[in-house]
């Protein structure tokens, strides 16, 4: 069955301050604006509480989980059925953590991420500060699928997007402070998953598994949303090029093609229920892109072995 999902991301449009009780109001309101559509996942900006607010130490802005940031979260998405990704800075066991706390359609916490590589810089040294790294990437399955979450500086160590895939993550969301632009794009294109990020900044996205942005926020928007397909997925053009005209003909508007002529890719969705990309691929003798890169792989390696002299 395809599996449409709506999802909602966010930015900060409106500046923080001057308290805490201030931004989790702040917060509140955008949630419930986000949330009007009952979207099945939102996201919010990395630590959204501290927004504008100036501290010396993240133990000022820390709190538990659950703590008054996310029971206020979790009432929403009680309300509205929603899953919603709360980044806060959580106090843990005399730690302080940059955390994303994911909330159920109940408001029951579904699990926490760590930030992996908090940021160390002269404007910004919160190792110094007392931020203690999580220790590993993380999937969290929902009633729709497999998330990923990664935050902000995460975004430079490549190895750690490449796990989420490998874990079987088909949407990771990035709750960051800054905007991200073209290597989340690239991350995208490299595993064929979509990327969410929600920023600080104007432009949070819902990326593509292709690379598309396919919404964003803006000057005149902090909230974007698209209906995805989880079942979506990415072929090479080699060997499948005439069998799409046939699956063309035969399935019409049932079905859609995106054609990447640049790249030799295609992505396959299905638009009629009872009717899966499994099915078509069952029926066309397709491969995804990743398993005719595996197949190949395989192929070659097998022909070196033959190969080597005796």
């Amino acid at each position: 069955m395809p599996r449409k999902i709506r999802v909602t991301t966010t930015s900060l449009l409106i500046p923080g301050g001057p308290t805490l009780e201030d931004n989790r109001e702040k917060a509140r309101a955008l949630l419930e604006r986000a949330c009007a559509s009952r979207p099945d996942i939102v996201c919010l900006p990395e630590t959204v509480m501290s927004h504008d607010l100036p501290y010396a130490d993240v133990n000022e802005v820390a709190e538990s989980v659950p703590g008054p940031f996310t029971e206020m979260a979790a009432a929403v998405a009680r309300r509205y059925g929603s899953y919603i990704i709360c980044p806060v800075w959580e106090r843990r066991d005399g730690r302080v953590y940059n955390a994303a706390v994911l909330l159920d359609r109940q408001g029951k916490i579904a699990g926490t991420y760590d930030k992996i590589h908090p940021v160390t810089s002269n404007t910004s040294p919160l190792l110094e500060k007392g931020v203690t790294p999580g220790r590993e990437v993380k999937t969290f399955d929902t009633d729709f699928g497999r998330i990923g979450i990664l935050i902000c500086f995460d975004i430079n160590w490549r190895q750690e997007w490449a796990k989420l895939k490998e874990m079987g993550a088909e949407i990771v969301f990035w709750p960051s402070a800054y905007d991200g632009g073209l290597p989340l794009q690239a991350r995208a294109m490299d595993h064929h998953y979509y990327v969410v990020s929600a920023v600080h900044r104007e432009h949070a996205r819902i990326i593509d598994m292709l690379s598309s942005v396919l919404a964003e926020t803006g000057p005149y928007t902090d909230i974007a949303e698209k209906v995805i397909d989880l079942d979506k997925k990415i072929f090479s053009t080699d060997f499948n090029l005439r069998k799409l005209a046939d699956l063309r003909l035969k399935y019409g508007a049932d079905v859609t093609i995106d054609m990447r002529c640049d790249e030799d890719m295609f992505s396959l969705e299905s638009q009629r229920a009872g009717l899966s990309v499994a099915d078509l691929m069952s029926e066309y003798g397709m491969l995804t892109w990743s398993d005719y890169i595996a197949k190949s792989t395989a192929a070659q390696d097998q022909q070196r072995l033959e190969k080597v002299p005796t």
